[in-house]
């Protein structure tokens, strides 16, 4: 009776021994996916935003630097030849908003797309106001900044985006 005992006791002992005699693996460690940063795409020159009443109007702007003057000589030229239908007779008066700035002083893929944001980003700027009719061709050229600004607000050496937003004035 005592052996059956001990071998009763044995027996109920076996997994307890058992599972501290040997020697468990851990489980191979997977690596927790990392998001992969997703670089904006640079912004690319002219940048130029059009009201949706003069949509297929075709708008060119050019720069060239003026390193001496640390600023950008914009060339702006706006065809509305064969608009008639889109531009009423009496034209649309408009408010233009020239704008350029350094890469490095933005977050990459940054470019404003309404005039109260080029006022507010601290750029350099300039307003200007012009009036369009249909069948005409507008051209105009500015310097931006103005040779009289503060020093230190655009490096046309380093790399650089330049713009025009154009909104509709109320009459």
């Amino acid at each position: 009776m005592k052996r059956i005992a001990i071998l009763l006791l044995l027996c109920l002992m076996l997994p307890f021994i058992s599972g501290c005699t040997s020697e468990t693996e851990a489980p191979p460690e997977t690596p927790a996916p990392t998001p992969t940063p997703v670089a904006a795409a640079p912004v690319e020159s002219p940048v130029i935003v059009l009201p949706p009443e003069l949509e297929g109007t075709t708008v060119a702007l050019s720069a060239s630097p003026l390193t001496q003057d640390n600023a950008l000589y914009l060339t702006f030229e706006m065809n509305a030849r064969g608009r008639q239908a889109q531009i009423p007779t009496e034209g649309y008066p408009m408010m233009l908003t020239f704008f350029v700035y350094n890469t490095d002083q933005f977050a990459p893929g940054y470019a404003p797309s309404t005039a109260e944001e080029v006022r507010h980003s601290g750029i350099p700027y300039k307003t200007r106001s012009l009036h369009l009719y249909s069948e005409n061709i507008l051209t105009h050229t500015e310097q931006v900044p103005e040779r009289s600004s503060p020093a230190g607000l655009f490096y046309p050496a380093k790399p650089y985006v330049y713009g025009v937003i154009i909104d509709i004035r109320p009459v």
